[in-house]
């Protein structure tokens, strides 16, 4: 005689006593859910299947739903710890070549090498560059092999941060020097003619009232300037070009580590963004926004209007080239505009055109300015800025307390990378929240955040 099984019994459900509600359910994972006095959840109107309640606020506004914010964070720690991993791959390979082959390494034939290679000498630098390298480079691969999710942000928090900070010290900081903040004033100087050139077309073709104000005035002067100082413009790029052409490698092993310490940077926030401080500290530069965006705009504007003497019998810091020859005027013109655009685009931090593109743009005028494309380079020049703040200091103090005053306020990198650093953090935090305001859904997904 054979027996069978008892069935598996069925969970019993609490019965609700005659003339009490029920509450919330906490057992529910996406968050407490409505009900109405039976107990049951309000349906739509065909009554065909429950509303979705997860995203509604406590004052029945829609906004971003739990699950999409916890599942919004992972997604982008994994793109930047990829990229992170990346760039300490290049780095590790980069410092096995300049350790096999010293006179490879461009950094110890710079004229203005990272204080921190004179520290302790080129064979110690690269070996700590080789470990640190690839320290980052495994860590990273454990956290991408991770199941993507909620756990992934919380977990390695700890280990991304130490490991995230040792790539910042030694890739943003130790590699750094007054150079990489020098080549970068070049590099955006020398494209400013054609930023300028291109903005004027626009303004006359889609401008509207701008294009008589702005736009056909600086066309002209463009090309008033392009036809009267022919000669002028062809000796500077002769002067110029050969200079940044020689050092090209140099210049672009400078921005692979800006770029890997401002990605390990990120991650590190990333990582630990769930603390207390790092939220009390996002909500402050959200409340603080104005006044530090208006604080990081001025970090140009010593420098600004010292390259505009250049055009005046009384150059400053210029020396008697400046005086003498019209090509150096024409460069020190150069370099302003570029500090001026800085100037500009920072004050976009606060202006409604740095949240919503102007009519006059090209096939996105009149859209919304998607986050990132203000977040990533304002961040990166931030990171920039702070990298190159120390590095600074330390070869003005070298040449006595009086330079170093000078260049502390001339290049005020030691407020200004900080400054702009938190007026991009507050423009991000303004920018989710008026999105989450306007409409119940994840703002990356709308903004391409």
């Amino acid at each position: 005689m054979t027996t069978t099984p008892n069935p598996r019994p069925r969970p019993t459900t609490p019965r609700s006593r005659p003339g009490i509600t029920t509450g919330p359910r906490l057992h529910d994972t996406a968050g407490p859910r409505l009900h109405d006095a039976a107990g049951q959840h309000p349906h739509d109107a065909a009554g065909r299947r429950p509303l979705d309640t997860a995203g509604l606020r406590a004052d029945g506004t829609a906004g971003t739903r739990p699950d999409d914010a916890e599942r919004a964070a992972p997604r982008s720690l994994r793109i930047l710890l990829l990229l992170g991993t990346l760039t300490s791959l290049i780095s590790a390979a980069l410092g096995i070549r300049w350790l096999m082959a010293p006179d490879a390494a461009l950094f110890t034939a710079s004229a203005t090498p990272p204080p921190l290679l004179e520290l302790i000498g080129a064979g110690p630098l690269y070996t700590l560059q080789i470990v640190v390298a690839l320290l980052g480079a495994v860590v990273g691969v454990v956290g991408l092999s991770r199941r993507p999710g909620p756990a992934l942000a919380r977990r390695p928090g700890p280990a991304l941060a130490v490991v995230g900070g040792l790539q910042v010290a030694l890739f943003g900081l130790g590699f750094a020097s007054f150079m990489t903040l020098a080549q970068t004033g070049y590099l955006i100087a020398l494209s400013m003619p054609i930023l300028l050139s291109a903005v004027g077309v626009l303004l006359v073709l889609h401008g509207g009232r701008a294009r008589w104000v702005v736009g056909v005035p600086l066309l002209a002067l463009l090309i008033l300037g392009a036809v009267a100082g022919a000669g002028t413009i062809a000796h500077l790029a002769s002067m110029i070009l050969p200079s940044l052409l020689a050092t090209g490698p140099l210049i672009v092993a400078t921005a692979h580590f800006v770029v890997a310490g401002a990605l390990w940077a990120a991650i590190s926030l990333l990582a630990l963004r769930d603390t207390g401080t790092l939220r009390a500290l996002g909500a402050w530069t959200v409340r603080r926004r104005r006044i530090l965006t208006l604080i990081a705009a001025c970090g140009p504007l010593p420098y600004a209007l010292l390259r505009l003497t250049w055009l005046t019998p009384w150059p400053l810091l210029g020396g008697e080239m400046a005086a003498g020859d019209p090509s150096v005027r024409v460069w020190g013109l150069a370099l302003s505009t570029g500090a001026w655009l800085g100037v500009l685009l920072t004050i976009g931090l606060i202006r409604p055109w740095g949240e919503v593109f102007p009519r006059w743009f090209p096939a996105v005028g009149g859209r919304p300015v998607p986050v990132a494309f203000a977040a990533i380079p304002g961040f990166t020049v931030a990171a920039l800025l702070c990298f190159a703040a120390v590095p600074v200091m330390l070869s003005a103090s070298a040449l006595g307390l009086a330079t170093a005053l000078e260049f502390a306020l001339v290049f005020p990198c030691w407020l200004w990378g900080p400054a702009l650093a938190l007026a991009v953090w507050g423009y991000v935090g303004h920018r989710r929240s008026t999105i989450d305001a306007r409409a119940g859904g994840p703002a990356s997904a709308r903004m391409g955040a």
